[in-house]
């Protein structure tokens, strides 16, 4: 642990500069103006500056915050508010006036139209030296001001660096201390992993009474700091808007000196020396000042709930410290009202570790009982802190002893589970509060009290699971229309995993709905986003289908039958009732015009998944059914279509027939009325309408043997022609002498609509077997990939019936004859024979004795 060292010798041993700004700081406090460098989420700082705050008991306290969040700070006071908490900030540019001249190329303009966004989270925790400064100011009445570069400013600094990703960015970036080469040589000479170690063991760790020391703890971290600050060049600081903050900064200090006022500013540690050099002497400190932008730019910021496993430093948060549940467990631990003795910390140490090893168990990670896994770790992790000098287990201490002691033999990806559900105990899921009344978005209060009132557990971020009967209980049917509202909108709230697909026509049948759900920070960003839609899902998710259609008509499928007809059953699901109507004539209309086979088909689709389920949808049947019964019968007319004979062409046609057979079929059967004028009586056959549509002749004329299979196929499942005649087509399509390739697209449509056909016709396999036997060896290897695909179509058993019926056509169905397959021979013995067999066919060839081959 770090020893606390004489000051005289430290700052002796400093490099000039930061020595210089040692003697300026000295003389800044002589002015009434003091400093407390922080790491941010840090709990030693936190107890530390609670401790310099009733010590120096400041008229003012400066916090590295932007500016146009001080209208936040009363509610950051407020009781109700509890953390982990953060401000969310969003910034946008609207395009402002004309381009110049100099602007007028067509990609300049292209990129002035887009809207810039960017949006950032500014957290807070109970042991945020930030929030404990807050809350002691409004008990010591001290005025609290935000003092860093407002978020439009630091937004337009970021929308000219195109290259980097500052979506949604944490504004306490800690980036600096990992890459300090300083940090990291010191680091390794104290033998310790990363800076986050280095700083447990030189900081984190000190007890109460050490941080009770406040002035000296801070000059220490000033040190360590802007030894990390030293380490960086003047272009990166200027490139990540550094120069550009700390030049507002210290301008907000110095409006705020005076000789009646004593000042704390509470700000990163490494902006403090930048700072102090440049108040010390403001006529030659060098200004950045942010040049206006072109453009209009909007700014919004709100109080949210945020949660620790968003905090958390491993989960990609890039400021402060990581495993924020830890961490609260030790800010508890400081701020016990009697100093703890050495058994007390060790008996609360052991009460912590308890609890992680029956949670371990409770997730099935243990191989061991809980008993033991807590009795060999407390040993290490004790043991551990002795060695390295620690008055209690760090958390590095802890996730050593875990590792020695509950893991045997090597570390592999075995042990990811285990990790996993150490590193989410240590990470923690505690969800914060804001006040009822704090300033924020209509939708997001709105979406908030009504998912309440569904009775959803947000007190956490867990992920939950909630299984909706949505047939029998109509508040699950109001429940499931709300969640299919928020997962079209994005917010991200809820994902299906099981239930009726309407929309894809999938399971139908089910009966319930399960849901996965958890209450995020990220939900409560996303829904203030999309604020500025509308207060309501409704009206963002009509706003949202808008949008989907100007985005067909822009990829030239607004007029496409199977697209509106996908977002015909979109609005369906998500009852936006007033959208319905108009989808609906739109989709009527593009069945008219729309010369589309595959398109109309996909539409006709859409309306039977709409049909099946709209006495649970709510939605009018006979408007359905008109719609469907239409788009059946001009898809019968667009039949002509299936003689296009580009390949991709032929598996689509494919597909487009089975499906309109399908479509007519399930019509058929559930005795569906056609409702549509164009039919004169209600005993209209689409069924013979459909096969009237196709022309055998041109299939046979262009040689689309695949779907002439299929069509035989068809007609024979619907008694159009009799099993001798299906059977006669087979024996001409494998006859000898035809194409093997016209031969194997027959099969492939056969196989395509029902290949329980072929695999019961034993005069199939038969006059296939007799075709196959006819070819040479390389048209065999030259079809084998198609044949191949085509029979692996077939389940086992069918595969097996196949194979019994070719072993008797060829002599190998008695069972002893099976018996007596040669099954030690290898592969790589047949493939030896086989190369043999072609060196001997070549030897005759050479010698002129083709024929014996061919006798053999």
């Amino acid at each position: 642990m770090m020893q606390l060292l004489d000051p005289i010798t430290v700052i002796d041993e400093m490099p000039a500069r930061l020595k210089q700004a040692f003697h300026l700081k000295q003389q800044l406090a002589q002015q009434n103006v003091f400093f407390a460098p922080i790491r941010h989420h840090s709990p030693a700082c936190a107890f530390a500056l609670k401790q310099y705050i009733n010590e120096i008991k400041p008229t003012h306290i400066l916090i590295e915050a932007p500016t146009s969040f001080e209208f936040l700070i009363q509610s950051l006071q407020d009781q109700a508010t509890e953390p982990p908490i953060a401000i969310f900030a969003q910034a946008q540019s609207h395009h402002n006036g004309s381009p110049s001249r100099a602007q007028q190329d067509e990609q300049h303009q292209a990129n002035q139209s887009q809207p810039e966004f960017f949006s950032a989270y500014f957290p807070f925790c109970e042991y945020s030296p930030e929030w404990v400064a807050i809350q002691a100011a409004k008990q010591q009445h001290a005025e609290v001001k935000f003092i860093d570069l407002d978020w439009t400013q630091q937004s337009i600094l970021k929308s000219q660096q195109k290259d980097a990703d500052w979506q949604q960015k944490s504004l306490m970036s800690e980036r600096y201390f990992a890459h300090s080469q300083y940090i990291q040589k010191l680091a390794e000479s104290m033998h310790c992993r990363n800076h986050d170690e280095l700083w447990d063991h030189l900081f984190e760790l000190q007890n109460a009474s050490q941080l009770q020391q406040a002035q000296r703890f801070f000059d220490d971290v000033f040190v360590w700091c802007s030894l990390a600050r030293l380490d960086y060049e003047r272009e990166v600081l200027l490139r990540e808007a550094s120069l550009h903050r700390e030049d507002v900064m210290w301008n907000c200090i110095q409006k705020v000196m005076n000789p009646e006022h004593k000042v704390l500013v509470v700000t990163g540690g490494f902006h403090s020396i930048a700072l102090i050099e440049n108040l010390s002497d403001t006529a030659q400190a060098e200004r950045f000042i942010v040049q206006d932008s072109t453009q209009k730019w909007q700014e919004q910021a709100w109080l949210i709930r945020y949660s620790f496993d968003r905090l958390d430093a491993l989960n990609g948060y890039a400021s402060g410290m990581p495993s924020p549940a830890y961490y609260q467990y030790h800010w508890q631990n400081l701020n016990t009202q009697n100093t703890p003795t050495p058994a007390d910390q060790q008996q609360v140490f052991f009460q912590y570790l308890n609890e992680l090893c029956h949670f371990l168990n409770q997730q099935n990670a243990l191989d061991i009982t809980p008993y033991i896994a807590l009795k060999n770790t407390a040993e290490i992790a004790w043991q551990l802190a002795v060695l390295r000098g620690h008055n209690q287990p760090s958390r590095y201490d802890l996730l050593d002893a875990l590792q020695s002691a509950l893991i045997k033999g090597e570390m592999d990806d075995g042990q990811q589970h285990l990790f996993t559900h150490i590193f989410q105990f240590l990470s923690g899921q505690r969800l914060g509060k804001v006040a009822q009344n704090q300033h924020s978005p209509a939708l997001l209060q709105n979406t908030y009290q009504q998912i309440k009132t569904y009775r959803f557990n947000l007190n956490d971020t867990i992920l939950r699971h909630r299984k909706l009967d949505i047939y029998r209980k109509p508040l699950h049917q109001e429940i499931s229309q709300y969640l299919h509202l928020l997962e079209f909108i994005g917010c991200h709230f809820a994902q299906r995993i099981s239930g009726p697909d309407f929309v894809q026509g999938a399971s139908l049948d089910l009966l319930f709905e399960e849901w996965r759900y958890a209450w995020t920070p990220s939900v409560e960003a996303r829904l203030i986003e999309l604020a500025e839609m509308g207060n309501q899902l409704e009206q963002i998710a009509l706003i949202k289908m808008c949008k989907l259609q100007q985005e067909n008509e822009k990829q030239g499928m607004g007029q496409s039958a199977f697209e509106t007809a996908k977002l015909l059953a979109l609005a369906c699901r998500l009852r936006l009732k007033q959208h319905l109507k108009l989808l609906n004539q739109q989709l009527d209309g593009y069945l008219e015009s729309d010369q589309n086979l595959a398109s109309v088909i996909g539409a006709a689709q859409q309306l039977y998944y709409l049909w099946h389920g709209s006495k649970l949808l709510k939605l009018p049947e006979q408007m359905l059914l008109k719609s469907l019964s239409f788009a059946v019968y001009q898809a019968c007319f667009l039949l002509d279509q299936l003689y296009d004979t580009h390949e991709e062409k032929v598996e689509q046609n494919l597909k487009n027939l089975k499906s309109l057979h399908e479509l007519i079929l399930n019509i058929q059967q559930q005795k569906m009325p056609l409702e549509h004028h164009v039919f004169k009586t209600q005993d209209f056959d689409l069924l013979s309408l459909m096969y009237e549509q196709i022309d055998l002749t041109k299939l046979d004329e262009f040689h689309l043997n695949a779907l002439k299979g299929a069509l035989h196929t068809l007609q024979f499942l619907d008694h159009q022609i009799e099993q001798q005649q299906l059977q006669q087509y087979l024996q001409l399509a494998f006859a000898a002498g035809s194409s093997p390739e016209d031969s194997v697209q027959y099969l492939h449509g056969m196989f395509f609509i029902a290949p329980e056909i072929f695999v019961q016709s034993k005069v199939a396999i038969d006059a296939l077997h007799q075709l196959v036997s006819h070819w040479t060896e390389d048209t065999f290897i030259q079809i084998l990939p198609d044949l191949r695909y085509i029979f692996s179509q077939l389940t086992p058993k069918q595969s097996t019936q196949v194979s019994k019926l070719i072993a008797q056509i060829t002599g190998l169905g008695n069972d002893t004859i099976l018996d007596q397959v040669l099954s030690h021979i290898s592969e790589q013995d047949v493939l030896q024979g086989v190369q043999l067999n072609q060196q001997l066919y070549k030897i005759f060839a050479y010698d002129h004795l083709e024929h014996w081959g061919a006798n053999s």
